[in-house]
C-alpha cells in the first residue's frame, strides 16, 4: 500500500516508513495549538496572519499533516500485534450481545412493575397520614374549643366576684393565667368560634386589663423605697400577658400626661422664673417622684424585662407636648436666646441619658423616633447663619475701605493687640466662633468652617493692601477714617508684624479648634489631619505675604534713599568747577539724605520688626542703592578723566611761556576737588552703613566702590608727582 504523501510499505508485521517527514522545528506556527480543548481555525488563522505568506503557512500545514501521519504509523508499528488481536476478539461480539438483551429487556420490565407497586403503597401511606393528622388537629381544635369556653367561664367568674370590688395580686395573676390560656387555645380554634363568642373573648380581655390597669395605679401611688411588691406583682402581670408596651401606654396616658399637662405650655414657659430650664427641672422632678421604684425594678436590674417606662412612656410624652404645646423654643431668631435655650435642652436630655446609664439604652433613645423628631425642630442651620451674619458681618466691616485700619498700638509700645484694627477683629471672629455662647457642638464643621474663612478672607485683605500700596505713589501718604494720615511704611511695618503675631497664634487657634471637636468623632484622626493640613496652609499662605512685604519695605526705601540722591552724584563736576571752592573734607549732603531713612528705619522699627529682618531689609536696600552710586561715580570719574585729557591737549599746543607758567603750580584742580568729595562722599557712605551693622563685604558693588575712588586718588597722585 502507498501513500500519495508518504511513501508507505504494509507487510505482516507492521507498516514500514521509506521516507521520513521533514523537521518540524523550522515551522512558521506552534503545533502546539491543535493540542488545545478549545482549538479554533479562526483563531489559528488570526494568531498567525503575520506569517511570512499565505502559501509558506500552507506548505508547513503539509509538513505537519505528513509529520503526523508519519508519527501514526510508528504508533501502529510499534503496537502491531495489539491491533491485529483486537480485530480477531471482535468476531463474534454481535451475536454475544443478541444473546443477553432479551434477558435483560425482561428483567427492566420486572423492575419498573415493582417501582410502579411501590409507589402506589407510598401515596396510600400519605393520604392515610394526611387524613389522620387532619383528625388530629380537628381533635385538638375540638379540645381547645372546649378550654375555650371553660376559660372563658372561669373569667367570667373572677371579674362578676372576686375581682368586682377589691382588687388582689392573687387573683389578677389568676386571671392573667387564665387570659394566657385563652389566647393560647383560641388560635386554633377561631374558625369554629362565632362572632359573638370572639366579642365576648375581646370584652373579658379589656376588662382583665382595665382591672390590671386600676391595680396598677394603686400599686405606683403605694409603691415606695422600701416597700413595692405590689408594683413588682403587677408588672409581673404584665410580662405574662406580654403586654408590656400596654403598661407604658397605661403609664403614660394616667401618670405623665396629667402631670406634664399642667407643667408644659407657653403659659407655664412665660410665667416660669427661671424660663425654659425651670420647666425642665419640672419636668426631671416627675421621674423623681413618679418612676424612682419604676427604672429600680426594670432598668437597673434584670428582676422584670420588656419594659421602657423612662423612653417609651415618659419622653414620648414629653416630647410630645413640647412639640404641641411649646413650639416657641424652637424659633431661631435671636441667636442668643436661642443658644441658650438650646444649651438648656441639651443639658436635659444628657441628664436623661445619664438616667438610662447603659449604652444600648442611650443608643436606642438616641434612635427613637421621638427623640430624632425633637431634634429635627431646632433649625441649627438657621442658628449659624444668623451667628455667621452676626461674626463675619463685623469682620467684612473692618476689611471697606481697604485702609479703615488705623495703628491701635504706637510703636515700641509692647501689646499683646495687633497694631491693625481688621487683625484685632479677625482674632475676635475667630475667638467668638469658639466661645460658650455661641459654639455648638453639633455644627462643628460650620464653625470650622467659618474660621479658615476668617483667615482666608483676612489673607485676601493683606495682598490687596500690599497690592495697593506697591501701584500707588510711595511718597503719598494713605488717607485713613477719621482724617487721620499714615504713611505707607508704617502701615507695612505694622502689617509685616501682625501677620508675625497672627503666624505664632495659629498654634493657639488649632488648639482651640482641636479641644472643641465632637466626642463622637475625636477618635478619627482624620479631623485632627485636617485642622492641621487648613492651619498649614494658611500658615504658608500669610508667610508668602511676609516675603511681598519685605520686597515692598526695600521698595520704598529704595525710593526714598536712592534714586534722586543718587542723581546729585552728577552735579558735583557743576559745583566744583571754576567756583574756586575750598578743598572738600565733609561728604556732600546727598550722602546724609541717602542715610537719613535707612537711620530712620532702623531706629524705628527694629522692635517692630527685629534686628534680623531689618538688618536684612538694609542690606537689600544697601546693595541696590549701592549699585546705583557705583554707575553715578564711574560716569562722574570717566566725565573728569575725559575733562582732564582736554585740557592737558590744549595745553600741549599752547606756547612754552604758558606751559612755564603752568608748571609749577602746586594748587589743586577742579577734577581733583571732585575726586576728592567722591572718596569722602565713598567713605562716609561705608562708614555709615557699617554703623547700620552692614558689613561692606555684604553690600553688592561696595568694595568696588571704595576701590575705584582710591585708585582714582592714587592715579592722581602719580600723575601730580611725575
Amino acid at each position: 500500500m502507498k501513500d500519495q504523501n508518504t511513501n508507505i510499505i504494509a507487510n505482516p508485521n507492521g507498516f514500514i516508513k521509506l521516507d521520513g517527514s521533514k523537521n518540524v522545528a523550522s515551522l512558521c506556527f506552534d503545533k502546539n495549538d491543535f493540542m488545545k480543548g478549545n482549538f479554533s481555525v479562526d483563531e489559528f488563522l488570526h494568531k498567525n496572519r503575520n506569517a511570512p505568506s499565505l502559501e509558506q503557512l500552507r506548505d508547513d500545514l503539509g509538513i505537519y499533516l505528513k509529520d503526523l501521519r508519519a508519527s501514526m504509523i510508528d504508533l501502529i508499528n510499534e503496537d502491531y500485534a495489539d491491533f491485529v488481536s483486537l480485530s480477531a476478539n471482535l468476531v463474534g461480539l454481535d451475536q454475544s450481545i443478541a444473546n443477553i438483551e432479551n434477558p435483560l429487556i425482561q428483567f427492566r420490565k420486572e423492575i419498573e412493575n415493582i417501582r410502579s407497586l411501590v409507589k402506589e403503597c407510598a401515596t396510600e401511606v400519605c393520604n392515610n397520614l394526611d387524613r389522620k393528622r387532619k383528625l388530629r388537629e380537628q381533635k385538638r381544635n375540638l379540645q381547645c374549643f372546649q378550654k375555650v369556653n371553660e376559660t372563658v367561664n372561669k373569667l367570667e367568674s373572677l371579674l362578676e366576684h372576686q375581682l368586682k370590688e377589691k382588687l388582689k395580686p392573687i387573683d389578677l395573676e389568676r386571671a392573667a393565667l387564665e387570659l394566657v390560656q385563652l389566647q393560647f387555645n383560641q388560635q386554633f380554634c377561631s374558625e369554629i368560634l362565632s362572632d359573638e363568642q370572639k366579642r365576648n373573648i375581646e370584652r373579658l380581655q379589656n376588662e382583665v386589663l382595665a382591672k390590671l390597669r386600676i391595680f396598677f395605679n394603686d400599686a405606683l401611688k403605694s409603691s415606695t423605697s422600701t416597700c413595692s411588691e405590689l408594683l413588682e406583682r403587677c408588672l409581673r402581670i404584665y410580662i405574662t400577658l406580654d403586654a408590656c408596651q400596654i403598661a407604658e401606654q397605661v403609664f403614660r396616658e394616667d401618670i405623665v400626661a396629667p402631670y406634664m399637662r399642667t407643667n408644659i405650655s407657653e403659659h407655664c414657659l412665660q410665667n416660669s422664673p427661671q424660663g425654659l430650664s425651670g420647666i425642665y427641672g419640672k419636668i426631671l422632678n416627675f421621674i423623681s417622684l413618679h418612676m424612682t421604684d419604676l427604672l429600680r425594678l426594670t432598668h437597673y436590674t434584670d428582676k422584670l424585662n420588656g419594659f421602657n417606662f423612662l423612653v417609651n412612656g415618659f419622653w414620648a410624652d414629653v416630647e410630645m407636648r413640647l412639640e404641641t404645646h411649646m413650639p416657641s423654643i424652637f424659633a431661631p431668631g435671636n441667636s442668643d436666646v436661642f443658644y441658650i435655650k438650646y444649651k438648656c435642652t441639651r443639658d436635659f436630655l444628657s441628664k436623661i441619658e445619664e438616667l438610662l446609664a447603659d449604652g444600648d439604652a442611650i443608643k436606642y433613645f438616641r434612635q427613637q423616633k421621638h427623640t430624632i423628631s425633637f431634634q429635627s425642630r431646632w433649625n441649627l442651620p438657621v442658628y449659624f447663619q444668623i451667628c455667621f451674619q452676626e461674626i463675619a458681618g463685623e469682620f467684612e466691616s473692618t476689611l471697606e475701605p481697604l485702609y479703615s485700619s488705623t495703628l491701635i498700638s504706637e510703636a515700641g509700645v509692647v501689646d499683646d493687640r495687633f497694631k491693625l484694627a481688621t487683625f484685632n477683629s479677625a482674632n475676635k471672629a475667630i475667638e467668638r466662633c469658639w466661645t460658650e455662647g455661641v459654639y455648638l457642638t453639633e455644627i462643628f464643621p460650620k464653625f470650622y468652617k467659618l474660621s479658615v474663612q476668617i483667615l482666608l478672607r483676612l489673607s485676601r485683605w493683606i495682598y490687596d493692601v500690599i497690592k495697593l500700596i506697591i501701584k500707588g505713589n510711595s511718597k503719598s501718604p494713605i488717607q485713613l477714617e477719621h482724617h487721620s494720615q499714615l504713611h505707607k511704611t508704617d502701615l507695612l511695618i505694622a502689617l509685616y508684624a501682625d501677620s508675625q503675631k497672627l503666624i505664632g497664634k495659629l498654634p493657639q487657634i488649632q488648639l482651640n479648634i482641636n479641644k472643641n471637636i465632637p466626642n463622637e468623632i475625636q477618635n478619627a484622626s482624620s479631623v485632627y489631619e485636617v485642622v492641621a493640613k487648613s492651619l498649614t496652609d494658611v500658615r504658608e499662605t500669610i508667610e508668602r505675604h511676609l516675603t511681598t512685604i519685605q520686597d515692598a519695605l526695600v521698595d520704598l526705601l529704595i525710593s526714598e534713599s536712592g534714586l534722586e540722591n543718587v542723581r546729585q552724584v552728577k552735579d558735583l563736576p557743576r559745583l566744583y568747577r571754576k567756583t574756586n571752592r575750598d578743598t572738600p573734607t565733609r561728604p556732600s549732603t546727598y550722602v546724609e539724605q541717602m542715610l537719613r531713612p535707612l537711620k530712620q528705619f532702623q531706629k524705628e522699627q527694629s522692635s517692630q520688626l527685629g534686628n534680623p529682618i531689618v538688618t536684612d531689609i538694609l542690606l537689600r536696600v544697601c546693595s541696590k542703592i549701592t549699585k546705583d552710586y557705583y554707575v553715578a561715580v564711574m560716569d562722574v570719574l570717566t566725565s573728569v578723566q575725559k575733562t582732564e585729557e582736554s585740557l592737558r591737549r590744549l595745553r600741549n599746543l599752547k606756547s612754552g611761556t604758558t606751559a612755564a607758567l603752568t608748571t609749577g603750580t602746586t594748587a589743586m584742580s577742579d577734577d581733583d576737588k571732585i575726586r576728592l568729595q567722591l572718596h569722602v562722599d565713598v567713605i562716609t557712605w561705608t562708614g555709615e552703613l557699617a554703623k547700620l551693622s552692614i558689613m561692606p563685604s555684604h553690600v553688592e558693588n561696595l568694595l568696588a566702590l571704595n576701590d575705584i575712588v582710591e585708585t582714582s586718588s592714587k592715579m592722581k597722585e602719580n600723575h601730580d608727582n611725575e
